[in-house]
């Protein structure tokens, strides 16, 4: 439960870390092209994710907690560290 907590507290600096290693040009254009397709995916009028019994919108909330982690760890070290300092984030 706190740790659930600590995570809501911290998304919007990471939403802002996200945000800037996505412009960054450093960062891979694939895992741009994959967190993409991963915000395409939850806005999709089809809601895939809910048509899954245990998941649905439970479901969409992990999955750009998920996407968000998963694309600031794919960004090089060196990139992440230098934003994350920029933007007084541990």
């Amino acid at each position: 439960m706190i740790q659930r907590l600590k995570s809501l507290v911290e998304l919007p600096g990471q939403i802002l870390l996200g945000w800037r290693l996505f412009l960054d040009p450093r960062v891979p254009s694939l895992s741009k092209a994959v967190a993409i397709g991963a915000i395409l995916l939850l806005l999709s009028p089809l809601d895939i994710l809910d048509w899954i019994p245990v998941v649905g919108g439970a479901g969409s909330i992990a999955l750009v907690g998920v996407v968000l982690r998963s694309f600031i760890n794919a960004a090089p070290e060196d990139v992440r560290e230098e934003h994350m300092a920029s933007l007084g984030l541990r």
